[in-house]
């Protein structure tokens, strides 16, 4: 009778496991199967929020003052947005947080970078190796608004006080199990009762700690991983790892005491641990624990969240230059210039690619849609990702360290009461304030549009030329030809242009020296099938306004 209670007993048991072990296994080799088909390949487009990613880099922000960052209105205006999202193939949270601070943390300096092309170059040479790291690197799961970030920022959260009663609660299902042996019945009725005693225990402690709790969670798959990249053979020469396996060393009394995200898979064995969660309150005992530890030696824990996020950030980078046509990893100057060969917008398919050096201010003209707006971004986002993931999506790309910031796409500020001309002087008087500070380069897309010709024209100038008197490099992109020929002797002219038939006008985006001599929006007018009386009317009053 004995041994039949202990088989019923462990039968369960036992199926449990077997069900556990099958689904890792065929959960491991489909990860290794996805991350093998998908490296070097842009990530599907499919939508996320951002805000839980947004976290680490508010925090950055917020806490360290001698940095460049990217501003808001640069990062908008050069959709960055839609760059994060075309160079994350993170598929762990640490990573994406990682990454997106990463592109708004602008570097005055290469060594940072250079540490990171070794690493690079290191994971090119042994891909297995790579492979390996990566899979160790994406069991960590995504958990949304995990929490490190708040960790990392506010590591003087709650504990709870009596730890030891909770210790006792873990141990009273065990006990009441014994009984089994004498009433099975009272046995049952016993493990009932401890897992409702526990259970309400759990809902009303977990709800005191409830940010916490899967922060504390998930820095538990933090500590699993980091065990096993330090295990893995021919790593330790990368100076990461060996600083990475002393700061674990630091928390590895801590490793195991909670399950990782990575190895509990499908909804099956989600349902399983959230059995035994409640039965023997393992986050809640364990939370403690946890949370002295990183109070006490909060700057390793930040270290340890840098250096998961940078091993990611240096596979993201890998996979993102072999999806690319063409890429190079950019070269610094001291000179006040951009020099490229073959750029393109990182965003644009099959994007046309342009060769030119901008060695001193410059205008660029050309009419509706020639390209000149494209160009421009594609510049400042080269000169970002040069600055901050040490790559480029040209053959040759050369700048110098400086600060970024762009002027283009305004809008009325409606819940603010301003007009489009007032969102955008103050726009611009943020640049003439930037310059004042760092070394700086200006992308400039219609300057002051928002105001009558007249005083645009004189007032656009003015702007310019002090600019053109400052330690930067100021491109702006204008249909203005009146301002190319006020600033002749100041800016050099550049623009784009195109084939205009009968039938259609064509563009071939490339980026010419000189003045444009090229209008078309009343041939577009034409194309789109405005009345002919419109398009005459418009001829005489364009063929009179211009012999004035």
């Amino acid at each position: 009778m004995e041994y039949l209670t202990v088989l019923l007993i462990m039968f369960p048991i036992i199926i449990v496991a077997i069900i556990f072990i099958n689904s890792k296994i065929k959960a491991d080799k489909k990860l290794k199967l996805q991350l093998l088909s998908s490296f070097g390949k842009p990530p599907d487009k499919v939508e996320y929020e951002l805000e839980s990613i947004k976290k680490y880099s508010l925090y950055k922000k917020a806490h360290i003052i001698d940095e460049l960052w990217i501003d808001d209105i640069t990062w908008n205006d050069l959709n960055m947005d839609k760059v994060f999202r075309r160079i994350n193939v993170c598929l762990t949270s640490i990573g994406e947080e990682y990454l997106y601070n990463c592109l708004h943390e602008l570097q005055s300096e290469p060594s940072r970078l250079l540490e990171r092309e070794k690493i690079i170059g290191f994971f090119t040479e042994n891909s297995e190796v790579r492979l390996t790291v990566q899979l160790c690197l994406a069991k960590m799961g995504k958990v949304k608004n995990n929490g490190l970030a708040s960790l990392i920022s506010n590591p003087d959260i709650k504990l709870f006080s009596h730890p030891l009663i909770f210790n006792f609660l873990s141990i009273l299902p065990l006990i009441c199990a014994l009984t089994l042996l004498f009433s099975i019945p009272s046995g049952i009725f016993c493990i009932l009762l401890s897992f409702l005693i526990n259970l309400v225990v759990y809902i009303r402690s977990k709800g005191k700690v409830d940010v916490e709790i899967p922060a504390i969670g998930y820095f538990a798959s933090v500590l699993y991983c980091c065990k096993k990249i330090c295990r893995i053979k021919n790593i330790a020469s990368l100076p990461l790892i060996a600083e990475l396996q002393s700061k674990y060393g630091i928390f590895k009394s801590l490793e195991g005491k909670l399950p990782h995200p990575g190895t509990i898979s499908g909804n099956f064995m989600e349902d399983i641990y959230e059995y035994l969660n409640v039965l023997f309150l393992i986050d809640i005992r364990n939370y403690n624990k946890y949370t002295k530890m990183i109070i006490k030696y909060n700057n390793d824990f930040h270290f340890l969240y840098k250096a998961i996020g940078e091993m990611y950030l240096v596979l993201c980078l890998l996979s993102f230059r072999k999806s690319l046509p063409l890429f190079s990893v950019p070269e610094f100057h001291k000179q006040n210039s951009i020099e490229f060969e073959e750029l393109f917008h990182p965003l644009i398919p099959a994007a046309v690619r342009n060769t030119g050096t901008l060695t001193n201010d410059s205008l660029i003209t050309g009419s509706n849609a020639s390209g000149k707006s494209t160009f421009i971004k594609a510049v400042a986002i080269n000169g970002i990702l040069a600055q901050t993931i040490y790559s480029s999506t040209a053959k040759i790309f050369k700048t110098r360290f400086s600060m970024i910031a762009t002027s283009m796409a305004m809008r009325d500020d409606i819940l603010a009461g301003e007009s489009y001309f007032i969102v955008e002087v103050k726009l611009l008087k943020r640049i003439l304030d930037l310059v004042q500070k760092y070394l700086c380069i200006c992308y400039i897309d219609e300057i002051l549009r928002g105001t009558n010709t007249i005083e645009r024209i004189a007032s656009s100038a003015s702007v310019l030329e002090y600019l053109h008197l400052q330690d930067c490099l100021c491109v702006v992109a204008s249909h203005d030809i009146e301002l190319a020929n006020i600033l002749a002797d100041k800016f050099d002219n550049y623009h784009f242009c195109e084939q205009i038939t009968d039938d259609e006008i064509t563009f071939d985006y490339k980026l010419k020296h000189g003045i444009s001599g090229t209008r078309n929006a009343i041939k577009l007018l034409k194309l789109m099938g405005f009345n002919s009386e419109i398009i005459k009317k418009a001829d005489e009053l364009s063929s009179e306004n211009g012999k004035k």
